[in-house]
């Protein structure tokens, strides 16, 4: 659903004031739709907006007449849970066809190209999630021993192989189709919730792309207007990402980190101001990970009662792995996954040369130490929480 792929945060006002004409006419036929409710949905930037509705015929025939001045996403929503996306544009007459069972894989749209190339990037993305959760439902079933490492090893593969042919076909549809605003939709769509197939500062090239082109042909439309803001925010933080050096002694310095943990929940490392933070850089795919965690387990123990947080940045180049390395050794403290992995900019930023790395971070806010262990670790956590 386009309300999760759009960019949050970015609250645009509609530019699409209706111009009192009903230049677009919405027609659908669907098989078992009897009598159902019927409702048009206006996919805006910012929220999704219900602006008409209806009821089937015993045929399951509805029609929406409404008006746009420019290419505008819009939502036809049966009943409680069935519904496709559109793309309308003005003067356009679109049909659409279909079985209500499963609607959104039983559908055809005429008169609207736009929407078809909707519905082709819907249709690869569920085939291609489809795909990744039974691989990783067949991962968790193969116990860790030995004799299994080639065949875990085998999955892991296919499940990179999976995401990057994923990241090439929205890379290569958003090429093709840089014209249409259905390239828009290519570039918000997410693997899951907060997880974009096309990271804004690795996939820099793709958003320039929609912008650039969104701009020259649609300079109203408010995809514009929000495509723009989100460029001019991923410059800001291109530019951020080549200071690799912070002043120590000043609050609030220290570059943010916001990435997600297991339950893809995003959790800011500022969120920790004010408590002792242990900021851990690591890869739990390595070989040395277990030992290195019981040693983070007798730190977190000693020091979490009086204020202690880890806050764990991993770079395991596989997802599906660091899944199971978290659940496998029990972590419980705040662990999160960058996809960039060892390409990490969150790394770079934080001048990490080599991993396991670490930086003690005191209630100011400031850093008290830098790539302690053991013992060393142990007394200088001793040193400063009081």
């Amino acid at each position: 659903m386009i309300k999760n792929t759009v960019l949050s945060g970015l609250i645009i006002v509609s530019l699409f004031a209706c111009s009192g004409k009903n230049n677009v006419e919405i027609k659908g036929e669907i098989k078992d739709a009897n009598k159902q409710n019927v409702y048009l949905e206006q996919v805006n930037v910012d929220n999704i907006i219900t602006i008409d509705s209806t009821k089937t015929n015993k045929n399951g025939e509805f029609k929406f007449k409404t008006a746009v001045t420019s290419p505008t996403f819009y939502n036809i929503k049966i009943g409680d849970n069935e519904f496709v996306t559109i793309l309308a544009e003005p003067d356009k007459e679109i049909e659409i066809s279909g079985s209500l069972n499963d609607l959104k894989n039983n559908y055809w749209v005429d008169g609207s190209e736009g929407s078809l190339w909707i519905k082709l990037l819907n249709f690869q993305l569920n085939n291609t999630k489809t795909a990744l959760d039974s691989l990783r439902k067949v991962y968790a079933t193969i116990p860790t021993t030995e004799e299994n490492i080639v065949k875990r090893t085998l999955l892991e593969t296919d499940y990179d192989s999976l995401v990057a042919k994923q990241i090439n076909f929205s890379k290569e549809f958003i090429l093709k189709n840089a014209t249409s605003p259905a390239a828009y939709y290519a570039l918000y769509q997410q693997f899951d919730k907060g997880n974009y197939i096309l990271e804004p500062t690795r996939d820099f090239h793709s958003y320039k792309v929609v912008a650039s082109s969104l701009k020259a042909m649609f300079p109203e439309s408010q995809y514009t207007t929000a495509i723009l803001k989100h460029l001019d925010k991923i410059n800001k933080d291109l530019q951020s990402l080549k200071m690799r050096e912070f002043i120590i002694n000043s609050e609030n310095n220290l570059p943010e980190i916001k990435l997600p943990n297991i339950n893809g929940d995003t959790i800011a490392l500022s969120s920790l101001k004010g408590k002792y933070i242990l900021l851990d850089f690591m890869a739990l795919g390595t070989p040395d990970s277990e030992a290195y965690v019981r040693e983070l387990k007798n730190i977190y123990s000693k020091f979490k009662n009086k204020g202690l947080e880890i806050y764990q940045v991993c770079l395991d180049p596989n997802k599906l792995k660091w899944e199971e390395q978290v659940r496998k050794l029990g972590i419980n403290w705040i662990c999160v996954h960058d996809s960039e992995a060892l390409k990490s900019r969150v790394a770079q930023t934080w001048n990490v040369q080599n991993i396991p790395a670490n930086y003690i971070i005191n209630k100011q806010y400031d850093i008290a130490g830098k790539n302690l262990a053991g013992q060393r670790l142990t007394d200088r956590l001793n040193d400063i929480i009081k």
